[in-house]
């Protein structure tokens, strides 16, 4: 397993983690979450021992072989093939040895290695490639193109590519849907589910965690937080232990509060001397801890449209792209007053491009793309990250659109997040995060009366896009909308349309139904490249499968004999509780201590007994 024990880790004067604990177990899938600045980053460069602890141990085996999501990879010259293929370490080193033996005319050692070669899957490794590359979004003519040729985002894309080329036994993801399309998105997520390593995985994608992950790290006030279930359990979780924790800080104040009143009331008197000396020294003892405080950082409002026309934009017979060529044919569309449209389709199929036609970026090709009187649009794009003044702080570029008072533009930037001397911050010191919610609060702020999104939730932690479709559900102007935030997608639209076969059309279904056409219509999985598997392969997974079945076995006899101890010391605490002359004995520590003890060790037998009935479950239907 990976462990983490009493970890404290400084950045300069700032502690990020103090005595931070968690573990993983083998196999197990687990999402890491927290605020922004929180350290999830740091986490990872400790465990990959780019960074060293201050104090405590992090340990997992020394056999295991790690993976990891580089976000920052310089351009190469290899191929988009070739650089996803050497991932595979010890295949590129067997190829390095073949290439030696076969200079060397070493016939022995290069049937040994042709071996290995082909035990480690090398006659197989360019269609497995090409299936992730596929998966991702690139299309056959990508593979040959050099890997400096494409833009950032698919550099990035690249390098999850040849992480998950990497066998490994654990793999650290650090937010590997940010620059990922829904349909790559639903890629990954179904390549994890059959990923049969560690998995640790940092992202700020609800509906991704609640499909990829098993059991959620929270990372906050220094600590680690460990929660079974996916990410809508912890948020259930941690309410329900922010509410406890609430009520147990208000009895310790009651009760403070209490004994300084008769400390105060009887100090002077003579008599009551040892009671109040007692009761100071347990005030002096009293640690108050007081609740830890789920409240998002954000509070946006959008404000409103002042008029709406209706159709707000209209397009007839629109021929939509770029110089000479088309890229949507004959696109016939009305956008009405409160329309909420999310925007469907494949990588390149031309989401943005009716998001830029619409917004003025480019110009139609031919037909008729109208935009009524009254109809303002506010238009956010990636690029526009780019195009801000970073000699400018958010109040300058605030002040250089409308007229404002600091104290207006502190209330309005404070709700998304930009407090104190923030403001006043130049931008070209903001993350990637801080930009795009820049970006976001300039748009909104001159009340558009259509928003066209496009992507508009990359580089936002959890709790900002969570804070901005509460905002999108109480926006009444109309909204067109492309995200790979499903979360998003189904709580802030009523209808989708589907950019496909180079037209655009009404979607009649919800995004489970688009999920099923996706995979419905992909047909790599079907083409020569993919069934190549050697009869070897075969073996394999035969093997894999019984070695499967023999660990369920095994993890079932431990739960049952776990059981069975649990069973006994239940039944000897039970008989203490309920037997007068034992709780005679016992003072009152003692009694909560039992009790206690008692519901911890009922609640571990009802998660052993659920998961021994899913193990019998799945041994059976073996």
């Amino acid at each position: 397993m990976l462990q983490l024990s009493d970890v404290t880790f400084k950045f300069g004067e700032t502690t990020l983690f103090e005595n931070l604990s968690f573990r993983v177990h083998a196999g197990h899938r687990v999402g890491i979450v927290g605020r922004n600045g929180v350290g999830k980053s740091t986490l990872f460069n400790l465990i990959r021992r780019q960074l060293q602890t201050e104090e405590g141990v992090i340990d997992f085996p020394r056999k295991w072989r790690l993976a990891w999501l580089n976000q920052n990879v310089a351009p190469s010259e290899r191929t988009a093939m070739d650089f996803v293929i050497d991932g595979h370490h010890a295949l590129r080193n067997t190829q390095q040895q073949i290439t030696h033996a076969e200079k060397a005319g070493d016939d022995l050692q290069l049937a040994t290695l042709l071996g290995q070669y082909d035990d480690l899957g090398g006659y197989q490794i360019e269609a497995e490639a090409g299936r992730v590359l596929h998966g991702l979004g690139f299309k056959k003519e990508d593979f040959s193109k050099a890997h400096r040729e494409f833009s950032g985002g698919w550099r990035i894309r690249l390098n999850l590519a040849q992480t998950l080329m990497t066998p490994s036994d654990l793999m650290l993801l650090d937010e590997p849907t940010n620059h990922l399309d829904l349909e790559a998105t639903f890629w990954l997520q179904n390549w994890i589910d059959r990923y049969e390593g560690t998995l640790v995985c940092v992202s700020h994608d609800r509906e991704f965690l609640d499909r990829a992950v098993h059991n959620i790290i929270h990372l906050d006030h220094l600590r680690a937080w460990e929660y079974k279930g996916d990410y809508s359990s912890f948020e259930r979780q941690r309410a329900e232990r922010l509410e406890r924790e609430s009520i147990t800080y208000e009895r310790q104040e009651n009760e403070r509060a209490r004994i300084e009143r008769f400390v105060n009331r009887f100090r002077a008197k003579p008599t009551k001397k040892k009671q109040v000396q007692s009761r100071i020294k347990m005030l002096e003892r009293m640690q108050l801890t007081p609740p830890l405080r789920s409240q998002s950082p954000y509070r946006i409002q959008i404000p409103n449209p002042l008029r709406q026309d209706n159709p707000m934009i209209s397009l007839d017979e629109a021929n939509l792209g770029y110089g000479n060529t088309t890229v949507l044919s004959k696109v016939t569309l009305r956008i009405y007053a409160g329309n909420r449209i999310g925007v469907l389709g494949l990588n390149g199929a031309g989401k943005s491009t009716l998001l830029k036609s619409i917004s003025g970026d480019i110009q139609p090709l031919s037909g008729s793309l109208q935009i009524s009187n009254h109809t303002k649009l506010g238009y956010f794009a990636q690029h526009q990250l780019e195009l801000l003044n970073g000699e400018n702080s958010p109040f300058a570029q605030l002040l250089s659109e409308e007229p404002i008072t600091e104290q207006t533009a502190r209330n309005y930037l404070g709700g998304w997040g930009f407090r104190g001397q923030d403001i006043f911050r130049p931008i070209r010191q903001f993350s990637g995060g801080e930009k795009a919610r820049l970006v976001l609060a300039l748009i909104t702020r001159a009340q558009p009366s259509v928003l066209l999104l496009d992507e508009p939730t990359n580089h936002l932690d959890i709790e900002i896009r969570d804070e901005l479709t509460l905002a999108l559900q109480e926006y009444a102007g109309a909204m067109l909308i492309v995200a790979h935030d499903r979360h998003m997608l189904r709580n802030s639209v009523d209808e989708f349309w589907l950019v496909r076969n180079g037209t655009v059309t009404p979607f009649e279904g919800d995004l489970d139904d688009y999920e099923s056409l996706v995979k419905e219509n992909d047909d790599w999985d079907n083409s020569k490249e993919s069934k190549r598997a050697s009869q070897k392969d075969l073996r394999r997974h035969r093997a894999a499968a019984r070695s499967a079945i023999k660990n369920l076995v095994q993890r079932r006899t431990e739960i049952e004999t776990l059981l069975d101890a649990h069973h006994a010391e239940l039944e000897g605490l039970n008989k203490s509780l309920m037997d007068p002359d034992e709780l005679h004995k016992m003072d009152g520590l003692e009694i909560q201590h039992r009790t206690k003890q008692h519901a911890s060790l009922k609640n571990r037998i009802k998660v052993l007994e659920s998961e021994w009935d899913s193990l019998v479950e799945s041994i059976d239907d073996s």
